[in-house]
């Protein structure tokens, strides 16, 4: 009898090591994270070593997936704080060639967010003139007119001679004559029709301060168009070797939009290296989801390599302390926090480079749920 009960006893306590050195129940440093833990206690919930105790059962139900970490190697990030700027091919901007006054188009007057197409009527620039200004136009009209009915009186002289007629001299009235008549033409549009105000390009109208009937001079910016399908991102960075490094860039808080490194600037820009990146669409996409002097945040690609672990974001929590932890999966029902150091890759991931082991299995669906857990 006493051998039947030391053979249990004996099966019992094998049992109970063999789920307490579990795969992955190793640190960094090859310690064994479960020799502290074998005597607590068994509840579900918060243990008193920080651990989690969870069935099975609640898992399933709150989502909670695990990985075997592995090491790997991938490129380098670096962030960068960015500005939105119009690209210099999507950007126009329409002005008067001379003074006037600000007439509507039959459509009215453009508002800002309005999209327009290419040759569209914006408005139109009624030139006013003052009354000498306009006394001697006149004038001069009257007397283009008067030498043009003289040289065509000349000419129907000339061609009444017939044959007789010299035809050097007829020649010279009728060139005399059509000249008069485009003098008095251009002289009379002059006087009479408005400069046409036309959109350069597509895209969406930006104005300010405009009104019917407003006085305005030459060469002042009445409206503005941009096409929200070119846009250039700007960043600035004080390391003159990080442009010779740049791979590629997202933007963080979009990341679906992928940003073709063009270049930096040959001059300074507030003590700082101008980096100019090109959004790059998507067959889908029509337009960059992206408004002008917009600040961004982007992280960009560096050829260089790094070793570590990469991880879904979400696997890295804070604990109590704000300190970053991933939760390590000892047994079946019992998990663990693990202080580690890492590196944002993209939004989406992480790069673990110190506190996890290659035999770790991390959570890395869940891992919140699970800090929660007292």
């Amino acid at each position: 009898m006493k051998t039947i009960t030391f053979t249990v006893i004996s099966v019992l306590i094998l049992g109970s090591l063999a789920v307490s050195a579990a795969p992955g129940a190793h640190g960094p440093d090859g310690e064994h994270l479960t020799e502290a833990a074998s005597t607590q206690s068994n509840g579900i919930g918060r243990q008193a070593d920080g651990s989690v105790q969870m069935p099975m059962a609640d898992q399933r139900q709150l989502g909670i997936y695990t990985r075997l970490a592995q090491s790997s190697t991938t490129a380098q990030y670096v962030q960068l704080d960015a500005v939105v700027r119009h690209h210099p091919s999507g950007r126009a901007v329409v002005q008067p060639s001379s003074d006037g006054r600000l007439d509507a188009a039959p459509g009215g007057l453009p508002v800002s967010g309005q999209r327009v197409k290419a040759g569209d009527v914006l408005g139109y620039i009624r030139y006013q003139d003052t009354a000498y200004e306009l006394a001697s136009q006149n004038s001069e009209l009257i007397a283009l007119r008067s030498d043009a009915e003289q040289a065509l009186r000349d000419i129907r002289r000339l061609e009444a001679l017939g044959d007789l007629a010299p035809k050097q001299q007829l020649e010279q009235l009728q060139t005399q004559l059509q000249r008069l008549e485009q003098q008095q033409q251009l002289l009379q549009q002059g006087l009479e029709k408005p400069e046409v105000l036309l959109a350069p390009m597509s895209g969406i109208v930006h104005s300010e301060n405009i009104s019917r009937g407003q006085w305005v001079a030459a060469g002042t910016t009445m409206f503005e168009i941009i096409d929200p399908a070119k846009l250039l991102i700007e960043a600035a960075t004080a390391n003159a070797n990080l442009a010779a490094d740049i791979d590629s860039a997202v933007v963080e808080h979009a990341p679906d939009i992928s940003l073709h490194f063009l270049g930096n600037a040959a001059r300074l820009k507030q003590g700082q290296i101008p980096l100019y990146f090109e959004p790059v669409l998507s067959d889908s996409a029509v337009s960059v989801p992206l408004i002008l002097e917009q600040p961004v945040r982007l992280r960009a690609k560096l050829k260089q390599q790094q070793q570590g672990i990469v991880l879904p974001a979400e696997a890295v929590v804070r604990n109590s302390a704000n300190m970053a932890v991933v939760w390590i999966k000892l047994s079946a029902e019992r998990f663990l926090p693990q202080q580690v150091q890492y590196k944002v890759l993209d939004p989406a991931h992480v790069l673990i480079v110190h506190g996890l082991g290659g035999d770790n299995r991390v959570v890395v669906q869940g891992a919140s749920l699970l800090n929660q857990v007292r």
